[in-house]
């Protein structure tokens, strides 16, 4: 049945972009590549640079090397897998997790991982500011004092206002931008192998190699907190695909390769710093301004500034979506809104980059559960079938109210999977409490043990019969 023409049809076409509806096949944007270069654009911004760094603060570069690649690729081609259903059904994700937390648990979840992840994008402003500040510097126009934070905002409210546009506005961004970041990627890694000798590089190790097993797992770790944070947005653009397997494979390439990529890169620029200097920063400015010649110091801050811009309107869009996605009847401009004001505040507060490597694994602490759930509910429980009606809470269909609109199981099933993380690693201040299930990694034991879990308690009868409510409403 084709849908009325005019205002009704710019309304529906409006709420399925910027809010919760499915996207019908015919209406789907995006092939393969322009997923690729999308995906790409919202995982290699300058907190690339900044978790390469950091890295390199823990292991040597071949450790490193081979952590930031197959670490990354292992994590993203497991908890990448539920994405087949965004493709399939044209939904967020989280349109599926009503049926794992129930139509207000959705609402507490969502709002906890705004709060646990959206300080990413601080990370991004803050970077940005520093390449408005190297920039100016380098053109010999200082900027007064106190021009860090507002040029952070400057940052957000540019991002946001292209997230107002939508996808193909981004789409059009990134087609450009993200070729020019990869070719730009090159030009630095050359850059910090040309300042200093090949061997500092490929035979560096850090400073304390008396822990190096426990920094080599604290390095896994961090992988796999790195890119188990994107969940939260991974179905925004796949949903908009046009098959599954492109949706699927443009979010692992996008993240696992490019994204791995620049983390490398910031690994070799923090290194070859290091060895100038004799100080490791993770400002990748900073970073540039050093090893760079000044035209190609120029010419690469100014792609970092706008990769922020391009991947805080990345973000933005998605967790609008998500957002919307669990409010209903919240506007997709006032989501924004909001959004713009916490990572405002973030910015100026400043804290984030500071505590970086606490914020990536007390941030996964949420995030591994979650995956976990929506990994084990998909394939196992639920059977790759959802009861559309109930998911959008059409009059007459209830199944996913569980009790009183809160799924007891699956919302103690993420407690338990964050208690289970938070029991054998203390991200704030580094200790490791059971280092036997640390070989796991945090991260790994938490998401395998909230998969297991759920689904061993699906398989007592009184718990699978809660849990299943809605086999009689399957009609996909």
């Amino acid at each position: 049945m084709r849908r009325k023409r005019g205002s009704l049809e710019e309304g529906i076409a409006q709420e399925a972009l910027f809010g919760s509806l499915p996207i019908l096949a015919n209406e789907r944007l995006y092939g393969f590549l322009d997923g690729l270069l999308l995906l790409s654009g919202y995982c290699i911004a300058t907190w690339s640079y900044t978790q390469g760094a950091y890295l390199a603060s823990l292991v040597g570069f071949r450790q490193l090397l081979i952590g930031a690649f197959f670490g990354a690729l292992l994590m993203l081609c497991l908890y990448q897998l539920p994405v087949i259903l965004s493709v399939r059904y044209g939904i967020d994700i989280w349109i599926w997790l009503r049926a794992v937390f129930g139509g207000r648990g959705i609402q507490v979840m969502t709002a906890v991982i705004i709060v646990v992840n959206y300080p990413w994008y601080a990370v991004c402003a803050d970077l940005f500011a520093s390449s408005m500040e190297r920039l100016a510097s380098l053109l010999g126009l200082p900027l007064p004092g106190g021009a860090h934070g507002p040029l952070g905002l400057v940052c957000i409210l540019l991002g946001t206002l292209l997230a107002l546009r939508g996808p193909r506005a981004m789409t059009a961004v990134t087609r450009a931008l993200v070729p020019l970041l990869l070719a730009v990627g090159v030009l630095v890694l050359i850059v910090g192998f040309r300042a200093v000798p090949f061997s500092a590089i490929w035979d560096y190790r850090p400073a304390r190699e008396e822990e190096n097993a426990l920094a080599y797992l604290i390095s896994i770790e961090a992988n796999f907190a790195f890119v188990i944070t994107l969940v939260g947005g991974m179905a925004g653009i796949p949903r908009l695909m046009r098959s599954e397997r492109a949706g699927f494979w443009a979010g692992v390439l996008g993240q696992g390769l490019s994204g791995s990529f620049f983390v490398v890169i910031g690994a070799v620029i923090a290194i070859a710093t290091q060895t100038v200097t004799g100080r490791m920063t993770e400002d990748p400015t900073l970073m540039l301004a050093v090893l760079a010649a000044p035209a190609m110091a120029l010419c690469s801050l100014l792609l970092v500034a706008f990769a922020n811009i391009g991947t805080q309107a990345v973000g933005a869009y998605l967790y609008g979506v998500m957002l919307k996605s669990a409010f209903r009847t919240a506007r997709y401009r006032r989501i924004l809104f909001l959004l713009t004001v916490y990572a405002c505040g973030l910015t100026l507060w400043g804290g984030v980059v500071e505590y970086f490597g606490s914020f990536l694994t007390l941030s996964a602490c949420i995030y591994a559960p979650l995956a976990a759930l929506l990994f084990s509910d998909f394939f196992f429980v639920r059977r790759q079938r959802l009861s559309l009606r109930s998911a959008f809470g059409l009059p007459g269909y209830g199944a996913y109210r569980y009790s009183g609109g809160f799924n007891l199981v699956g919302l103690c099933c993420v407690a338990a999977g964050a208690a289970l993380s938070l029991a054998v690693y203390d991200p704030v201040s580094g200790t490791v409490h059971c280092p036997a299930l640390f070989f796991l990694t945090p991260t790994g034991l938490s998401f395998l043990g909230t998969a297991a879990l759920y689904r061993l308690l699906s398989l007592i009868p009184p718990i699978r019969r809660y849990l299943l409510r809605d086999r009689d409403e399957i009609t996909v």
